[in-house]
């Protein structure tokens, strides 16, 4: 922290002059009591850096070259700092579940790594700001993905809904089973007949789903432009650590 301090404070003490002997040198006459004030108004000429007094430049070019010196020398460390906050055993082993768990949230970490919930928030502030992960709100849900190109805006929606393990049998269910109907859903899996629909109708304003009527039933059957999507978050959701 001392080097630190002295390397702003030596930044300072050079710039200043550097910065100073920078701007344009005007020469202006003198106007004494004897010659009153100079009525022509502004300088009479602008010099070139090349014409200014030799102390000026001198003074320009070792504050430059003291500047050149101190990051040279100085910015192993700054880099060398970096690079410690953003390597960390637990920071590490954060990312590698996130990766692999794409929608997993802290209180998912927490349970399955073993890490003390502070931590975690600590650490995926950390990922957060170096840009290694996204977060998105969902509900009272804060969902954590990688930040990178693999997941679009629907895989996001389709990782949340792979979060409960009833709406993913469902949705698997369809995806095995296209034009699968409310009823059977039920029967398949035991599951009371409104919870069916409550999770259904979530995935179908979701744009997961989309159903055909026949009858008196609803057939459902998953979006077409979503298919590939869907299969990728299965393949990922199965190889869970």
């Amino acid at each position: 922290m001392n080097k630190l301090r002295f390397v702003f404070l030596f930044l300072i003490l050079v710039c200043n002059p550097t910065f100073a002997g920078a701007n344009e040198y005007e020469v202006v006459p003198y106007t004494g009591p004897e010659r009153g004030m100079y009525e022509g108004g502004g300088a009479d000429t602008t010099l070139s850096f090349s014409e200014l007094p030799l102390s000026l430049q001198i003074v320009y070019i070792s504050g430059l070259l003291g500047v050149s010196i101190v990051f040279y020398k100085f910015l192993p460390l700054f880099l060398g700092r970096i690079k410690r906050k953003c390597t960390n055993p637990n920071r590490d082993k954060i990312l590698s579940y996130i990766v692999v768990n794409p929608g997993n949230t802290i209180a998912d970490i927490e349970k399955d790594l073993g890490l003390n919930r502070s931590s975690i928030r600590h650490h995926v502030r950390m990922l957060h700001l170096y840009n290694k992960i996204s977060i998105v709100k969902k509900c009272k849900f804060t969902l954590l993905f990688e930040n990178s190109d693999n997941y679009t805006g629907i895989e996001q929606k389709i990782a949340f809904a792979m979060r409960n393990s009833t709406r993913k049998s469902i949705l698997t269910s369809i995806v095995q089973n296209p034009g699968i109907t409310n009823q059977e859903i039920t029967e398949t899996f035991d599951i009371d007949k409104s919870t069916v629909h409550w999770h259904i109708s979530d995935m179908y304003n979701e744009e997961l789903i989309d159903f055909d009527n026949d009858g008196k039933f609803k057939r459902y059957f998953l979006k077409p432009s979503i298919e590939k999507n869907v299969e990728k978050i299965l393949i990922m959701s199965e190889t869970e650590i």
